[in-house]
């Protein structure tokens, strides 16, 4: 991997292309990957199927389907490795944990987490290879049954991982898809996140444009079928699902399978991998940058670059670590002990700066202030520069940037979006 450069990010230009397509019938879709509560029980009652709670053990215990069995997505990903945050567990581990849930490959297996967003899960399982696998829609949130709180007994099974299928990508292959016509790149982060860059020629499908905002349920296909093909998204196509971190573009590639879209692609390291190496980014609003190599001259105004060891001594030493941001993705893993500040709200809606009084308060909230030594954590050059701009505007003094990997996130969960 090259090491990564914040330093090359502050510098992006505003790429748009467009993908066209049409509107393909219902007809092309692959039925019954995500079931009703209806074909969910009816599927239930039959031989060879286990259901799995994929909730947490507190979850679980409050409540949950009668013979679930409780495999968290946790015990199948890694919080982070080499920096970056949701991962795949090594195969040791999937398959470990596949044999304590008592598993195998003629099962037929029935998923539920607290709602639709079961991603984590399924795509661990599809990398697997199981291939009879089925989403309960809006997950136990919307579930009518009784729940039982007696834990189901497992046995454990001889499975061995003989038929795994890899489904994910690494950055050269989305590097070569780029406005490639028949290829589409799909971020899946709220709109809001991918303020600060994307991955060029990509399509902003945030993963809750496929649900029923109030059931968390999924939206009619049909009409999710036609507002994908409307902007050049069509089963006919490879698409390649990414986000911030993985988190989101599982559950958009969930739903996209359920959609009958059958070339689907998972780049789970997403941006948190794109964002630190020297790769092309577009951004969807006007940015200035630093002048490169100007940022390493001895008498540079501009922010020093700091590797973990070194943000770890300044946080000893008083540093503020300013995770910049947005929200959804400091909840699903940040540098512990930071605070987040989201540089986009710094602005107001007309894209103008914020009153000082506003700022400084914005910042003090979170124990920001002028007579601290501030680390700013971002992915992305637009993040940075107003970031920085804005404190040193502040008569904040001591201004760096952390840049490189980071071992050891506080990953707490998916926030409000629990699969």
């Amino acid at each position: 991997m090259n090491s990564p450069s914040l330093r090359h990010l502050l510098a992006s230009s505003l790429t748009v292309l467009a993908l066209a397509g049409t509107v393909p019938s219902l007809a092309s879709a692959a039925p019954g990957l995500i079931v009703s509560q209806a074909e969910f029980r009816t599927l239930s009652q039959q031989a060879g199927v286990k259901i799995l709670d994929i909730r947490s053990e507190a979850e679980y215990a409050k409540g949950h389907v009668a013979g679930a069995i409780h495999l968290p997505w946790q015990a199948l990903n890694v919080s982070e490795r080499d920096g970056i945050r949701n991962e795949y567990a090594d195969d040791a581990q999937i398959e470990r944990a596949l044999r304590q849930a008592g598993i195998s490959y003629d099962d037929t297996l029935l998923i539920y987490g607290a709602t639709s967003m079961a991603g984590r899960t399924y795509v661990v399982l599809d990398y697997a290879g199981f291939d009879k696998l089925h989403v309960l829609d809006g997950g136990l949130s919307q579930w009518k049954g009784t729940l039982t709180t007696q834990p189901t007994r497992v046995t454990p099974s001889d499975f061995k991982l003989t038929q795994k299928r890899e489904n994910r990508v690494e950055r050269d292959f989305v590097a070569q898809h780029i406005g490639a016509t028949d290829t589409v790149i799909l971020d899946g982060r709220f709109l809001a996140a991918s303020e600060d860059g994307v991955i060029p020629s990509a399509k902003a499908i945030p993963v809750t444009d496929f649900l029923n905002k109030k059931t968390s349920e999924v939206r009619n296909r049909q009409d999710v079928l036609n507002e994908l093909a409307a902007k050049g998204i069509t089963p006919d196509k490879a698409v390649v699902s990414y986000c911030g971190s993985g988190a989101f573009a599982s559950s958009s590639y969930l739903f996209l399978k359920d959609l009958g879209f059958n070339n689907v692609k998972f780049y789970d390291k997403s941006w948190d991998d794109w964002s630190r190496a020297d790769t092309p980014q577009t951004l969807q609003l006007a940015n200035f940058s630093f002048a490169g190599d100007a940022l390493n001259q001895a008498n540079s105004l501009g922010p020093k670059f700091l590797d973990e060891a070194a943000v770890r001594a300044a946080q000893k030493a008083g540093a503020v670590v300013v995770d910049v941001r947005p929200a959804d993705d400091y909840v699903v893993g940040r540098i512990p002990d930071s605070v987040n500040v989201y540089w986009n709200d710094t602005l107001n809606a007309d894209r103008t700066l914020k009153s000082s009084a506003e700022l400084r308060e914005l910042f003090a909230k979170q124990g920001v202030t002028a007579d601290k030594h501030v680390v700013i954590f971002a992915r992305g050059g637009l993040q940075l520069a107003q970031a920085y701009t804005v404190l040193k505007l502040l008569g904040v003094e001591r201004v760096d940037a952390f840049e490189g990997k980071w071992e050891g996130w506080v990953n707490p969960g998916y926030g409000p979006f629990k699969g």
